[in-house]
């Protein structure tokens, strides 16, 4: 590895090695077996196939696990990659995040990215063991924020609104912010991208301009499914959207600050006059979702948001959540459906205590 990967930062025992500072091995098998080939070519690597993202996910992933080895395991570093990946390491790995104040839902996206790593590392090994551990996490897991607080996509598109309002009485700066935070947060109620796409979203790629209406689209290679998605802007945006665009991110891109980084065509922009990053968006949806309801919403809890409200509002469809949120099967969004059925269940049972002479609401 090259000298001091952990000289900067705040936590460096929490860090995810990058590539540039991974054991030579290690790094040269994982770019062959990410590196896309060629249309006939018969020699595409292992995850040639895999999303940019699930790739990028599951390298952040390996790159914690050597930093996990760096800082308790040193001597391990010296051994094939496969060949450090054994039961005992994985456990004392899994107490490591744990001892580190891991959430249960991050302790298992890590086994998980571990996983995935290790099957490029060694293809013919069975790697169950991973499984099994991240089985007995996902016993014992308990959501990192309660979602008794969450509010509905309706709620935050009224929240988007409001602060796009509140701009209009600010001055050139703050309501450039509070107008871009708005339109965001609207724009993320109605399409819940993932936190990633928003930030890398881009003017003529993401977001397309078509006769007085806005696509947003997602092609293939920044899914986790591999397919592509579109989606209107919802009209009511439309007319913000514009503004956006041709006033306040205009200002943004002129100003300089410390952070300044050239704008090209990504869609949100910093005060700095630099591209927002996704720690940046995450940042300001927190911030602007807490100073409203006392609680902050992630991007990630617009996507329950968007999940809940149509098993709520039209539980016969609440399915069509899978395509919304983009998940390959409506499995991942079957709780919803439950939840629904659940709903919809109680809402009869209502019925017929009314029918045979319960409280009624005219009464």
């Amino acid at each position: 590895m090259s000298g001091g990967p952990y000289g900067r930062g705040k936590a460096p025992e929490r860090a995810c090695l990058k590539p540039k500072d991974w054991p030579d091995d290690d790094r040269q098998i994982w770019e062959q077996a990410c590196q896309p080939a060629d249309i006939l070519s018969l020699d595409a690597g292992l995850r040639a196939n895999h999303a940019q993202i699930s790739n990028f996910k599951a390298q952040q992933g390996y790159g914690r696990w050597l930093t996990f080895l760096y800082f308790n395991d040193k001597d391990a570093l010296s051994f094939k990659a496969a060949e450090r990946i054994t039961s005992g390491r994985v456990i004392a790995y899994v107490q490591c995040l744990q001892g580190l104040g891991n959430s249960t839902q991050t302790i298992m996206s890590r086994l998980q990215e571990l996983g995935e790593a290790a099957k490029v590392f060694d293809p013919d090994r069975k790697w169950s063991f991973i499984n099994k551990l991240a089985a007995k996490v996902r016993a014992h897991h308990k959501p990192a924020r309660s979602k008794k607080h969450l509010k509905l996509s309706d709620e935050l598109v009224g929240l988007g609104k409001n602060l796009m309002d509140q701009a209009k009485s600010a001055d050139e700066l703050e309501a450039a912010i509070l107008f871009r935070d708005g339109l965001m947060i609207a724009m993320t109620a109605y399409v819940p991208f993932r936190r990633r796409n928003i930030a890398e979203s881009k003017i003529g790629e993401n977001l397309i301009p078509m006769g007085g209406i806005y696509l947003l689209v997602l092609n293939e290679k920044e899914t986790k499914t591999y397919n592509e998605q579109e989606f209107y802007v919802a009209e009511d945006l439309i007319e913000p959207l514009d503004e956006y665009l041709q006033k306040y991110r205009p200002y943004l891109m002129s100003r300089t600050g410390r952070w300044t980084k050239p704008v090209s065509h990504e869609l949100w922009v910093s005060k700095d006059g630099s591209p927002m990053t996704q720690i940046a968006i995450y940042d300001r949806i927190c911030l602007r979702t807490g100073e409203a309801f006392g609680t902050p919403m992630n991007p990630h809890l617009f996507r329950d948001a968007a999940a809940t409200l149509m098993a709520i509002a039209d539980p016969a469809h609440v399915r069509i959540a899978a395509p919304l949120l983009g998940h390959r099967t409506s499995a991942t969004t079957e709780r919803y459906y439950q939840q629904a059925t659940a709903m919809q269940a109680h809402r009869n049972f209502v019925k017929v205590i009314r029918s045979l002479g319960g409280p009624n609401e005219d009464e």
